[in-house]
């Protein structure tokens, strides 16, 4: 299937949707942070959860996370 991006709060999304239904995304900034829907909306905002939970792992880690997805996880708050 074919993918679109979508902007959302300074951030990229690529989603697509999936033959079985639904649909599956990913933070283009960081490519690790993917999941999936079963409605377009559902898709963003776990991918909004998603991208909050690494950030929140990667302070627990010690591990540098960039000022705009910070920024994007912020403006979702």
């Amino acid at each position: 299937m074919d993918a679109f991006i979508v902007q959302d709060r300074g951030l990229t999304y690529r989603i697509e949707e999936v033959e079985e239904g639904g649909y599956f995304g990913q933070v283009v900034e960081l490519p690790a942070c993917v999941t999936e829907g079963l409605t377009l909306d559902e898709t963003i905002t776990n991918l909004r959860d998603a991208l909050a939970l690494y950030i929140e792992v990667a302070d627990e880690d010690g591990i540098e996370v960039s000022a705009p997805l910070r920024q994007g996880v912020a403006a979702a708050s």
